[in-house]
């Protein structure tokens, strides 16, 4: 009977492993050396070798809305990863509707979420169903309200230069010459002055990298206004929204003189569409804006070309940001969802982030 039980307790074991759910890492085999390659210094010269600056490594996500299975997925990822990685980031929306509505305790429960930066999101500053349902943006979520529930149990851990009470920030990589910003560009209508406050701030932040000769990625939820496409398999063929950023061109208008002032600005980075687009300013010419899609799969698949099944490699979404600055490059590596529904292959980009020009996509 002993036997039988043992029997029966190993047939149980091996099933398990067999059904165990695959990690990210798993389903993502050849990650490894797609950044391997991506990495790769631009270092040799005709009579010898010359010290190159290496590239930055960004492992980086989007409206995640509170699905706290892929968020403990993709943490495992970046563990397993983490020495291709300078840092990780989501881009906004971690809640799944709104303050009142959503449970923001599995960011903290999750191991692991401490080296995860965040930005604030337009779901995060909604305060309640009424909000939710209406897209009432009068009254929500203050400046502070949202740095005391979203950021202050975790900032101090992220190794970044920020205000207390404020919801932007910055991180120097000094080793690899980056500046990465993120904004709070909600629509913060009941609170002028915190628009204010951080115009003048980003202003000094970005004359404070033209210093120290560093290159400038800025981090925000909503993407940029008054754009175009660049054609390529990262941007999908449904309508680009514009114009949710209400104070965008303020923001623009800053990154441009600093841009006509030697700095060195690469390009944004945003969430909310729930859609790949990359994009190029109008207006402005030399600002690029890279929209990755949401990580939650039964948000991206309500927007998105792409298809999200659980369990499947296609139901995981995020993505490695590289940037190259000595060749002025950046190169975008897809973990997870690698075709949309025309099978366009999103495995890898790249882009030269001066010209906007594709070098290489497959």
């Amino acid at each position: 009977m002993k036997k039988l039980i043992a029997i029966i307790a190993l047939i149980i074991t091996a099933a398990g492993c067999v059904w165990a759910e695959k990690t990210v890492a798993e389903l993502n085999p050849g990650f490894d050396e797609a950044m391997t390659q991506a990495m790769r210094p631009k270092n040799v010269t005709v009579f010898g070798y010359q010290k190159e600056t290496k590239p930055f490594s960004l492992f980086w996500f989007t409206d995640i809305h509170g699905d706290e299975r892929e968020f403990g997925r993709l943490i495992e990822f970046f563990k397993t990863y983490r020495r291709h990685f300078d840092g990780a980031i989501c881009t906004g929306d971690m809640m799944r509707d709104s303050a009142e509505h959503s449970d923001f305790d599995y960011w903290a429960a999750t191991p692991g979420h401490e080296e995860i930066m965040s930005v604030i999101g337009n779901h995060d500053v909604l305060r309640n169903d009424n909000n939710y349902v209406n897209i009432n943006y009068d009254d929500i979520l203050s400046m502070r309200e949202c740095y005391v529930k979203y950021f202050a149990p975790f900032i101090g851990k992220w190794g970044v230069n920020y205000i207390p009470g404020k919801t932007y920030y910055y991180k120097d990589f000094d080793n690899k010459k980056i500046r990465l910003v993120v904004l709070d560009n909600m629509q913060r209508k009941n609170e002028p002055k915190a628009v204010i406050g951080q115009l003048a701030w980003l202003k000094d932040t970005l004359a404070g990298a033209r210093e120290k000769d560093l290159s400038v990625i800025i981090a925000a939820h909503y993407n940029i206004n008054d754009t175009e496409k660049i054609e390529c398999n990262f941007t999908e063929k449904s309508i680009l929204y514009n114009g949710e950023f209400r104070d965008c061109d303020l923001y623009m208008k800053i990154v441009d003189d600093f841009r006509k002032e030697g700095g060195k600005f690469v390009c944004w980075i945003a969430g909310h569409l729930h859609r790949d687009f990359i994009i190029k300013s109008k207006k402005y010419p030399g600002q690029l804006c890279i929209v990755c899609d949401a990580a939650c799969d039964w948000q991206s698949a309500a927007y998105s070309e792409t298809a999200r099944v659980p369990g499947m490699k296609c139901g995981d979404l995020a993505d490695t940001l590289v940037v190259d600055t000595s060749r002025h490059l950046i190169k975008l590596i897809r973990v997870g969802a690698t075709m949309d529904g025309f099978m366009r292959p999103k495995n890898e980009v790249t882009l030269d982030y001066l010209t906007g020009e594709i070098v290489s996509q497959y």
